[in-house]
């Protein structure tokens, strides 16, 4: 009898090895400016083994870039999660020689970013995955070719854009506001490692769940 149990026990203990290792591997997306490209690491990092993260290639730019290349980005995989933002780049305003400069025009206006957004929402929703869109994070005082205020009037626009599509937000900016002071450097958008370890922490655990939903 014990030696029955012995082998009950062995085979129980293989067959959920088995299932362990035949798990399926979950795919997920992140489309992104440099931003994104800093806080990807961590991301990729926390959810390894089981989930597969990758970061569209190079700088995602503004929405402009995006609708050129997002077919491109999605690709024939199949993902489970897609995340992504434009936005900072959408808001610079820059001279004829790509040099920032507030005294010129605005990259992309809210009109267009509108626009641009509904194009590339409509892309997304052409995918089997679970579609986020993570608000752009804050500008600093005397950030070179952006305004202060740009993030929240650019982050409204894209708010409505994901309610009249039901595609849910991640508030990243909210996060930013808190993140950005003391973990990057004055004048700068960008964040230090520990600044984007923070950052990657609400979509670690917005992924995380979202998967944990998938059937």
């Amino acid at each position: 009898m014990n030696k029955l149990f012995a082998r009950i026990a062995i085979l129980a203990i293989f067959i959920f090895c088995l299932a362990a290792t035949t798990e399926k591997v979950r795919n997920v997306l992140i489309i992104g400016d440099s931003i994104s490209i800093g806080y990807t690491p961590f991301v990729q990092k926390a959810l390894t083994p089981g989930v597969n993260v990758e970061h569209n290639a190079g700088n995602g730019g503004s929405t402009i870039r995006g609708m050129e290349n997002i077919e491109n980005w999605i690709g024939n995989k199949e993902w489970d999660v897609i995340l992504f933002n434009f936005g900072l780049h959408d808001m610079v305003h820059k001279d004829s020689l790509n040099k920032y400069d507030l005294n010129f025009k605005v990259a992309v206006t809210l009109d267009d970013y509108r626009k641009n957004l509904e194009v590339i929402v409509a892309k997304l929703k052409g995918t089997k995955a679970k579609v986020f869109f993570i608000t752009t994070t804050t500008v600093p005082e005397n950030a070179s070719g952006r305004k202060v205020e740009d993030p929240a009037k650019y982050n409204k626009v894209a708010m409505e854009v994901m309610q009249s599509n039901s595609i849910e937000v991640i508030d990243l900016y909210a996060s930013s506001l808190i993140i950005h002071p003391e973990n990057s450097n004055p004048g700068n958008v960008h964040y230090t490692d520990k600044g984007y370890e923070l950052l990657a922490a609400p979509l670690i655990k917005t992924i995380t769940s979202a998967i944990k939903k998938i059937k």
